[in-house]
């Protein structure tokens, strides 16, 4: 697939969306539990991912985005988030955080998720968000590189004691 042949469309998602984007979802968390074992999934995630992304299509205060090809409809990415506002200790920003974001490999490095991240910067700026947060795996080296490259700068590491 070139950058050329691939024709799609990115937009809001909505509660039909929900079943094939916790598809996808599941798609990212096979990836990231090969990045580590923190990140397995239980056997009721696909549901659990479901209702949560429902749950965000329903909200004022959160998005799911999605990309679809065009003619066929077939999504091949999405991103979610929501608003959260920051810490009172700190000065006063509303942030968005993004939950999730995932592009089938095969429409990577053709511009899917930088379409998406873009539209999702923009509900964020309607919303009167002074940022934009995520979390990512520390091993996911392509990840990191592609919010590196989106202007995004680490802040804070995440670290886990298991026992």
């Amino acid at each position: 697939m070139s950058r050329e042949n691939l024709r799609y469309t990115i937009r809001p998602g909505s509660r039909e969306d929900a079943v094939e984007a916790a598809r996808l979802w599941m798609k990212s968390a096979e990836e990231h539990a090969a990045y580590d074992s923190v990140y397995a999934t239980s056997p009721q995630s696909e549901k659990t991912m479901r209702r949560f992304l429902l749950d965000l299509v329903a909200s004022s205060h959160a998005f799911l985005i999605v990309a679809v090809t065009e003619p066929e409809g077939r999504m091949i990415g999405f991103i979610s988030g929501e608003i959260r506002e920051g810490s009172p200790a700190f000065s006063p920003r509303t942030w968005v955080a993004v939950d999730d974001i995932f592009v089938l490999p095969e429409y990577r490095s053709l511009g899917v998720g930088r379409a998406l991240f873009e539209r999702a910067r923009a509900w964020a700026e309607q919303q009167g968000a002074t940022g934009m947060s995520l979390q990512v795996a520390a091993a996911n080296r392509r990840g990191r590189k592609f919010y590196e490259n989106l202007g995004f700068r680490e802040v804070s590491i995440y670290e886990v004691l298991e026992f």
